[in-house]
């Protein structure tokens, strides 16, 4: 299926296919329609020559499965349920709503649901009378919506196991945070040089036209990038973002400065900036890596204590700080096809982004080995690797890490937390002694 291109559209299409009524009324309408037309196609051309089955057995049949189905769907939902709670608690609450977009409990239940109503529907239909026909055809459509139930509830369960599993988790937010920086940042120094000065010559301005939020405080989830740059291209004009994507906007709050010479469409100009309850992965770097540290953080609390866990999202923090530093990481600037640029909105900077990924991780695990020997790692690579640009912010995010690990640790056992280790179990120590070899 095609996905609307512009945002608004986009994220309601996603809404629908994330609903939990979509997939069901369309599974459930398509199966009332083919229980009516094989019934109906029975009882004009019997079929006699495949097997035979009685009517009565038939209605017996369909009964049986309609009954079976409909607690076979119940019970399903609620160990799916439960073990999506269970398994989320173990993560993130952020995670959640990002977790559902998997549509395959979606299309489970819904294939529940049709043979639940095929069955039921087509029992309704079988006559028990003397000489009734056998409806072969609608046992045959039965027994492969069964099959169809059977193979959906096991690739059920082998989705939920397999989406809960941390690995898994923090892969997935590593893949969708490298799209979204594709997305929010510049892709050339060209970009990022026009973007800057820009900035500066709007910052000397006085905006025309400010565009200001609902009654209601919420989110700014994305933008409708394609439809702002049109606005702002037709009336000549920069749009300029007074939020950055996953800020709370206050009620009343700004959301927009236009400069420029006329004033352009307030309705527009407020549908383009799409509001939700919640931030959302779509359009924010720092969301990503905000849940990959809430993963860590939550696995290093008293009550899960988990270190290897908080590795694990460690790991793909680093990836994600190595794909960043590539990035030109200015404020957001979105041109026209001239080159002219006509969006600005603020962004994570380089050292934004440091603190974001590491200050807690810090603060929670330094008192562990594992955490502060992965730290000390990711650190230590970064700073080998990256040019000198990005480094003071990982120097002092290594002073830190010192000055914590210092005062975590007794001086006798603060050797053993000071060596850099990616697997954080000191394997690097053991390696560099001959003695243990």
């Amino acid at each position: 299926m095609n996905i609307p291109g512009n945002i608004r559209g986009r994220r309601l299409w996603e809404r629908l296919m994330s609903s939990m009524l979509f997939f069901p009324a369309i599974y459930a309408l398509v199966a009332l329609l083919l229980s009516f037309a094989l019934a109906q196609w029975d009882a004009a051309d019997p079929v006699t020559d495949v097997f035979s089955v009685s009517a009565a057995s038939a209605q017996v049949t369909m009964s049986a499965l309609a009954s079976g189905m409909l607690a076979f769907t119940g019970f399903v939902t609620s160990v799916v349920l439960l073990i999506v709670q269970f398994g989320t608690s173990e993560f993130s609450p952020r995670l959640v709503r990002w977790l559902r977009s998997d549509r395959t409990l979606n299309l489970s239940l819904s294939a529940f649901i049709a043979t639940f109503l095929f069955a039921l529907a087509s029992t309704a239909q079988i006559s028990t009378a003397s000489g009734a026909p056998s409806p072969t055809r609608s046992l045959i459509a039965a027994t492969a919506l069964t099959l169809l139930s059977i193979l959906m509830f096991l690739l059920l369960i082998e989705r939920t196991m397999n989406g809960l599993r941390v690995a898994n988790v923090v892969q997935q937010v590593d893949a969708s945070a490298r799209r979204v920086f594709d997305v929010v940042y510049p892709t050339s120094q060209s970009d990022a040089e026009r973007a800057q000065l820009t900035a500066q010559r709007v910052s000397n301005e006085t905006p025309i036209q400010t565009i200001y939020a609902g009654a209601v405080g919420s989110v700014i989830a994305t933008l409708d990038q394609v439809a702002l740059v049109a606005l702002a291209k037709r009336g000549d004009a920069v749009i300029q973002m007074r939020q950055a994507v996953g800020d709370h906007v206050p009620a009343n709050g700004s959301l927009l400065s236009v400069y420029g010479t006329k004033r352009l469409p307030e309705a527009r100009l407020r549908r383009s900036v799409i509001l939700d309850d919640e931030r959302t992965i779509d359009f924010d770097p720092a969301f990503a890596i905000r849940m990959l540290v809430d993963v860590a953080i939550k696995a290093l609390s008293p009550a899960v204590n988990d270190p290897t866990t908080a590795v694990q999202s460690i790991d793909r923090i680093e990836d994600l700080l190595r794909y960043a530093s590539g990035k030109h990481l200015s404020a957001g600037a979105v041109p026209d096809r001239e080159g002219v640029v006509r969006l600005m909105y603020p962004t994570p900077t380089w050292e934004d982004l440091v603190e974001l990924a590491l200050n807690e991780i810090r603060q929670f695990g330094a008192n562990q080995y594992q955490i502060a020997r992965r730290l000390r790692a990711l650190l230590d690579a970064l700073i080998g690797d990256l040019p000198e640009r990005r480094l003071p912010p990982l120097r002092r995010q290594l002073a830190l890490l010192d000055d914590a690990v210092a005062s975590a640790f007794p001086e006798s056992q603060r050797g053993d937390a000071l060596i850099p280790d990616r697997q954080g179990i000191g394997m690097a120590r053991r390696a560099a002694d001959p003695s243990q070899a």
